[in-house]
């Protein structure tokens, strides 16, 4: 058995001036793992076929690239979209379970 997960990473910024919180600002960024380290290598190709890239910057915990263009996703569009859409669409796992609390989905391969 497969296993392939997306990740979630959140990260806080607080703005201060003078000693006081002025805004506080969340970003989430996404980080895709597989059991199979061949499946990992397909997932950027087919980004890249897609006229897209896919890195992932391990200091900062952040994904970084451009967005492929795939057809189905037309105006809003997130790095877990893509990474979901190829994971059940492209490469045929199925969804398995969450990783609590709000951190990623597992998802298995036979």
């Amino acid at each position: 058995m497969y296993t392939a997960k997306i990740i979630r990473h959140r990260h806080k910024f607080h703005h201060y001036m003078n000693d006081d919180l002025k805004e506080v600002k969340e970003e989430t960024h996404f980080k895709i793992v597989f059991s199979e380290p061949a499946e990992f290598d397909r997932f950027r190709e087919w980004i890249k076929e897609h006229d897209g890239e896919y890195n992932y910057n391990k200091e900062e915990s952040r994904q970084e690239g451009k967005f492929p263009k795939v057809p189905m996703f037309h105006d809003e569009i997130c790095w877990c979209d893509i990474m979901t859409y190829y994971i059940m669409h492209v490469a045929g796992y199925s969804f398995h379970s969450t990783i609590d609390p709000y951190k990623g989905e597992v998802y298995i391969k036979e």
